[in-house]
């Protein structure tokens, strides 16, 4: 059954926050019981819009994301982001 994006995006956060270090399709796709290739391309996907980053070793979460699940904002939600110049 495909995932999510949130539901992906959570379990990646999960094992990396358990770990401390990227997370690969498979630990992902374990979680979730799905295959690494349903997951693979959520997580490409999830890459793009830079809710995960990628690195050598897997994906690890951007503070983007960590901060949209801290205000329990799904996906699904829509929410307007005001970008700021630092």
């Amino acid at each position: 059954m495909p995932q999510t994006p949130h539901e992906v995006l959570v379990a990646t956060i999960e094992a990396y926050e358990a770990e401390h270090e990227p997370v690969c399709e498979r630990t992902v796709a374990r979680s979730l019981e799905a295959t690494p290739a349903e997951v693979q391309r959520t997580l490409e996907r999830l890459d793009r819009v830079e809710f995960l980053a990628a690195t050598g070793n897997g994906y690890r979460p951007t503070v983007t994301a960590c901060e949209f699940l801290e205000l329990d904002i799904t996906l699904d939600d829509v929410a307007a982001v005001d970008l700021v110049d630092g």
